[in-house]
């Protein structure tokens, strides 16, 4: 095995190196795997009666089952061979003979394999109201102008979002034009598909990455047939084959999934922008809570701006109470659920109303620890700590899936005080079961959802109010609409606002909004309780209020101040692999001829370089991890992009070692 890598290694070695002295050319070809189901129909090859004097005259020997069969279809036409065999009880050779006989025919004909959702939702009397109408019309208006802008939807949690979206995407329709509607995970959102194929029927298609490859090509045919009209998914449907494709709408547009970190790396927003310019689309990105830097564009006249500040239903937007968990503490309350919040939700329960409970951390505690040593549970592959999952008293991490059994033992100093710390989903609904007796919970989360069709199973019964309580992480964040929802507790602010990232106030204020935007969507009104222990943050003082404008403008100003994003790109370039020395190595060389170039253009001041350094996760899945990040601060980014872009790609084999990974990402969503 190690002989047959050698020598393709070499082999690959001495074809580029042939390439290189242009003795060989050497090119890539996609070769395409139509993976297609075809449905084969029978029917009688000529007229029964016809066919009997056929038999007759050519002195044909047919079985019972066979007389039975062409009984069968003298009364039906066109009938599937599998509901032949089935209804009949008869083989295939059987069948197969009568082809032979010529008595009847066989027909192929393609099966489009349609992705199934088991979520309900029930259709509603919409009566638009005049923000709506006002940003239907200026959006349908334009849609056949050629210097159109994209258009950014900033429309508070509620305020009917998704009712424009689908007026914009009806008149497309009947001017001729398709329509493709992003989400930020296509298994967060079954109510929007539901939606929309509850409105437009057949002509929905659905693409995502949990499809197999048989059902993904299905749905590129029939978009290119023209059977599905409209698309719903998540960013790489933005690529799919659409004749007259007319509106791309984004909706949720300041996700973080919206941008690739995989190879191909890629921005739909960019793309997006791509289409408008290109193939005069119409592009309109929706939320309630757009990012910094796409505000910033719209602010400064890249977008047209449409504000939608209402509820659909008139409704103010549920109250938000910030209960001090420090003051908590100092009455002898240790619970992970302050009094105020315990209360009401008793008090939600006895109005038979429903409650969500929101954490950004799934699993039982954050890590586990022996108290007598200090000793903490690590993943073998990874630098950080297992993740305490209890229903199977395994530690799990997060990144790259290994788990192991937590011993009652310390394995460094044989303690039994084995403890775990921190607070998880699962621990959130054992302790909400002991303290709300008889109460019916459920679970929202990456653990609860890995089966296919689990989500809408879990939606289906809270919205059905099987259930009193939904615990779940940002999942529960993103688009859901369930009438009888009054409450929802954010159990630790903190924990979003403390995350190592320049980003992490920006990511706090998103999730914390939308969440408590879950709340009061129908005829009740909602409230909100935020539990935190940093109540004097400015983060959550614009929260309270839901003061985006005031966020942003704080925001922004410290974006200014440290030339982070809308201000600057950055440029992330990691080198990994299996031996940390070799890694660390490949890196120094990278800098150095980065340097030396960067000197040979005249360029004298390194500043804007940051690193080599260890990534705040130093190794993930057995392979180490070292990062440079780059500012295009006092150097033009195209000349940065192109030095980096002729040292990883083009001369990547002078400079670095087969072994060793690079990735290269621009304004990347984390740097950890």
């Amino acid at each position: 095995k190690n002989l047959k890598r050698k020598v393709t290694d070499n082999l690959n070695s001495l074809l580029y190196k042939m390439k290189e002295e242009s003795l060989i050319d050497l090119r890539w070809e996609y070769k395409s795997i139509k993976n297609e189901i075809k449905v084969c129909y029978i029917s009688l090859k000529m007229d029964y009666v016809e066919m009997m004097f056929y038999i007759k005259e050519n002195k044909i020997r047919l079985g019972e089952k066979q007389k039975q069969i062409l009984e069968f279809l003298k009364n039906n036409e066109d009938v599937e061979l599998n509901d032949l065999v089935q209804l009949l009880n008869a083989s295939k050779s059987s069948i197969k003979s009568l082809e032979e006989k010529n008595l009847i025919e066989f027909k192929y004909e393609d099966f489009y394999r349609e992705s199934k959702s088991n979520f309900n939702y029930q259709n509603k009397d919409v009566i638009l109201n005049e923000e709506q109408n006002n940003a239907i019309e200026k959006i349908t208006s334009e849609m056949f102008n050629e210097d159109k802008k994209p258009y950014m939807i900033h429309g508070v949690t509620g305020s009917g979002k998704t009712e424009v979206y689908m007026e914009v995407i009806d008149y497309a329709l009947k001017q001729g034009l398709d329509s493709i509607v992003l989400v930020p995970e296509i298994s967060l959102t079954p109510q929007t598909i539901a939606r929309f194929k509850n409105r437009f029927k057949d002509i929905v298609g659905v693409f995502h990455s949990r499809l197999s490859e048989g059902e993904k090509h299905d749905v590129f045919r029939e978009i290119q047939k023209g059977n599905i009209r409209i698309l719903i998914g998540a960013r790489s449907a933005i690529f799919a084959p659409f004749n007259s494709l007319g509106v791309v709408i984004v909706d949720e547009f300041h996700e973080s999934s919206y941008k690739s970190d995989k190879n191909p790396k890629f921005s739909t927003l960019e793309i997006g922008r791509y289409l408008v310019k290109k193939r005069n689309i119409t592009l309109v990105m929706g939320s309630a809570t757009p990012s910094v830097e796409e505000y910033y564009r719209a602010k400064n006249g890249e977008y047209e701006l449409i504000e939608l500040k209402k509820r659909a239903n008139n409704k103010p937007l549920p109250k938000i109470e910030v209960v001090d968990m420090k003051e908590e503490l100092k009455c002898g309350n240790r619970s992970f659920l302050s009094n105020k919040l315990r209360l009401q939700i008793e008090q939600e329960i006895k109005n038979n109303n429903q409650v969500i409970l929101f954490l950004n951390r799934r699993g039982y505690s954050s890590f586990v620890s022996c108290r007598e040593c200090g000793y903490v549970f690590e993943c073998k592959n990874c630098d950080i700590s297992l993740t305490y999952h209890k229903s199977q008293n395994i530690g799990k991490c997060h990144y790259c899936g290994y788990e192991e059994v937590i011993p009652k033992v310390c394995p460094e100093c044989k303690s039994k005080y084995i403890k775990e710390f921190g607070l998880g989903t699962e621990k959130i609904e054992e302790e909400i079961k002991q303290i709300f007796e008889g109460v019916r919970v459920l679970r929202l989360d990456k653990d609860t959802t890995s089966q296919k069709y689990e989500m809408e199973n879990i939606l289906n019964k809270f919205q059905n109010k099987e259930a009193d309580i939904l615990i779940g992480t940002q999942m529960i964040s993103k688009g859901l609409d369930f009438k009888h929802v009054t409450l929802v507790g954010i159990l630790s602010a903190d924990m979003m606002l403390n995350f190592p990232d320049f980003k992490s106030f920006e990511n706090t204020f998103q999730l914390v909004t939308q969440v408590s935007g879950r709340a009061g969507r129908s005829e009740k009104e909602g409230k909100v309780i935020l539990q935190a222990y940093d109540t004097d943050s400015s983060v959550i003082k614009r929260i309270v209020n839901y003061d985006f404008d005031g966020f942003y403008e704080d925001e922004i100003k410290i974006r200014k101040l440290f030339n982070y994003t809308p201000f600057n790109n950055m440029i992330s370039v990691v080198v990994s692999g299996k031996n940390e020395y070799m890694v660390k190595k490949n890196i120094t060389n990278f800098y150095n001829t980065l340097v030396y170039l960067l000197k040979e253009r005249g360029i004298s001041d390194f500043d804007f370089i940051l690193g080599p350094n260890p990534c705040s996760i130093s190794k993930i899945n057995s392979n180490y991890r070292w990062q440079i990040l780059f500012k295009d601060d006092n150097i033009e980014i195209n000349l940065l992009k192109g030095i980096i872009k002729y040292i990883c790609i083009t001369k990547r084999e002078l400079v670095f070692d087969k072994d060793v990974n690079i990735s290269i990402d621009i304004n990347p969503n984390s740097i950890l």
